[in-house]
């Protein structure tokens, strides 16, 4: 730099003499004498500042008197909305993108703040679906994104309702927020899966009221007696379809159709002859199938087709051994026994089923009890709103959150249109739900080409569509529903898998920086340009939400040692 500088002052040095040479001659044709003071100061006045037009860089012009700045400054950003900006800058444009819903982070486009959440937006006619389908290889900003719904929609009054919380992420949140954590494992809890719970109790409570028709009532104006009798009637049928879900996935295949109809038929027999029966109860039924009463035994011969006993005990055989090996098997230890867990949806804070302690079980156990607590939990809603209806309770639009969806539905074909089949409540018009997966790519490792349909269809039927990085394979599969995208929306959320560096590089807490693509997501709606956003937590969420708690600071530093 010394020796351009240097360069510079001996151009401007002879410039100068050059300049001076001049102003000589042209005195010396005036007055035929010598240079006067005169001709001097003119040269001085007159001198070129640059001999030549230097270069311009990034950062300002090469050389002396050019602005050159060792460093730009970074200016601070700062972020508001357009009613508040115009009094400090008339000209701001506001996004088209209304200011509603629960703050997720900065648009990666404009960085304006991005406000969503399906619930909000369903209200507010945005969405035709209070739900959403999250998609993201794990590390992304999947559960962030869920943490900020939870914690943002609670305070809106909208309870969370986490039915299978897998890693137990999401337990320090619900309790922080003041509701109810349940953990099951084996040996500290059972769930009966014939067990009525929370609808038959509604039912009871219905009847002792004094129930006076109203035509106008959105029941119709149905007695107490009636509604109590739907009521057992509809939890009659979700127990024999959960009991129909754990022997698929014992049995690795779909039953036949006369075993649903003799497990359907069991169940409601099984509730009129004993108190409170479990699975083993059920069990018996089938395997005597001659009572005392003839009609017992009619009924179930009936519903398998045979003529004699000895064509119903051939019939029967292979779904014995199904039930049996549920009742003697890994589940037994769950599933063979009264409930000992009551899921409530009444707590504002909200509640959570913890299965973290189940992770190390057998993958078919574990599914099992996601969906038992599903349809445990989705039975608690149903039979809540019935209460609400009645004026016995008050009922709050809950938040159910859904994760690894995909777990119970490969195991087994039909288990996706069951699990379906589970989530939709009488009155899905009040429930808001988010399902979370790692990728679309997951509908192909589903047995049937049936099963395949029922998983896209709910990335189809939802209100909206959340994706963080993925495989460009994987955005690919989604042309195969509604989700459509640009070529680039595409590339953002594909360049958002990329990978991180060689190069280790920690966080102030001492934790290893997450991948470059963390917490950038694109949220699409139907019809509409996707939103680019940046999810950011608040401390108090990252304390609450850590996924990594294993891979704490102290245990880094022994291994950086």
């Amino acid at each position: 730099m010394m020796g351009r500088s240097s360069q510079l002052r001996r151009r401007q040095d002879r410039a100068y003499a050059q300049a001076l040479k001049r102003a000589e001659r042209r005195d010396r044709r005036s007055n035929r004498g010598a240079l006067t003071p005169e001709a001097v100061a003119y040269a001085r006045r007159n001198r070129p500042a640059f001999t030549k037009p230097k270069p311009l860089m990034p950062r300002g012009y090469v050389g002396e008197y050019g602005g050159k700045w060792g460093l730009m400054p970074q200016l601070a950003t700062w972020v508001s909305s357009s009613v508040q900006v115009p009094g400090l800058h008339p000209f701001a444009i506001g996004s088209a993108r209304p200011a509603l819903g629960v703050p997720l982070g900065p648009d990666l486009t404009n960085w304006s703040l991005v406000y969503c959440d399906p619930i909000t937006w369903f209200l507010a006619g945005l969405i035709s679906n209070p739900s959403a389908m999250v998609f993201g290889i794990p590390g992304m900003g999947k559960s962030s994104l869920v943490t900020r719904w939870i914690a943002g929609l609670c305070d809106r009054g909208y309870p969370p309702l986490v039915f299978g919380d897998i890693k137990g992420e999401h337990s320090p949140l619900i309790r922080e927020l003041g509701g109810d954590v349940i953990e099951i494992a084996p040996g500290l809890h059972t769930i009966n899966p014939l067990d009525l719970g929370a609808l038959l109790d509604a039912a009871q409570r219905i009847v002792a009221v004094d129930w006076v028709p109203d035509p106008n009532h959105p029941d119709g104006g149905k007695t107490g007696e009636q509604v109590a009798a739907e009521l057992r009637e509809l939890a009659l049928q979700q127990a024999s379809t959960l009991i129909i879900g754990l022997a698929r996935l014992v049995r690795g295949a779909a039953l036949a159709d006369f075993e649903e109809t003799l497990i359907a038929v069991a169940t409601r027999l099984v509730h009129d002859r004993t108190n409170a029966p479990i699975l083993s109860d059920l069990i018996d039924l089938l395997e005597e199938g001659a009572l005392d009463e003839g009609t017992a035994i009619e009924e179930l011969m009936a519903a398998s087709v045979s003529y004699s006993r000895t064509d119903y005990r051939k019939a029967v055989r292979r779904l014995l051994q199904t039930l049996r090996s549920i009742v003697q098997g890994p589940m037994g230890v769950i599933f063979n026994g009264p409930t000992t867990v009551q899921i409530r949806v009444d707590n504002p804070g909200g509640m959570s089923v913890d299965l973290s302690k189940m992770r190390r079980a057998d993958k078919k156990v574990l599914a099992a009890v996601m969906i038992a607590t599903w349809a445990h939990g989705f039975s608690a809603i149903d039979a809540q709103w019935e209460l609400a209806m009645a004026g016995l309770a008050e009922f709050r639009n809950p938040f159910v959150v859904g994760d690894e969806l995909w777990k119970p539905m490969s195991l087994a074909p039909g288990m996706a249109g069951l699990i379906d089949q589970l989530s939709r409540t009488n009155r899905t018009e009040g429930i808001g739900q988010v399902w979370v997966t790692h990728s679309p790519k997951d509908a192909e490792k589903l047995p049937t080409h049936e099963d395949r349909e029922t998983a896209l269809g709910l990335a189809e039927n939802a209100g909206m569509v959340v994706m963080f990085g993925l495989a460009k394979n994987a955005v690919d599969a989604l042309d195969e529903t509604t989700v459509s995208m640009n070529a680039e929306e595409r590339r953002c959320v594909a360049s958002w898998r990329s990978p991180r560096s060689f190069r280790a590089r920690r966080a102030p807490n001492g934790r290893p920086k997450p991948p470059p693509g963390a917490g950038k997501a694109l949220i699409k709606v139907q019809g509409a340009t996707g939103i680019a956003v940046q999810v950011v937590l608040v401390d108090e969420e990252m304390r609450l939400h850590d996924t990594n708690e294993r891979w704490g600071r102290r245990g880094l530093r022994r291994r950086g040692r």
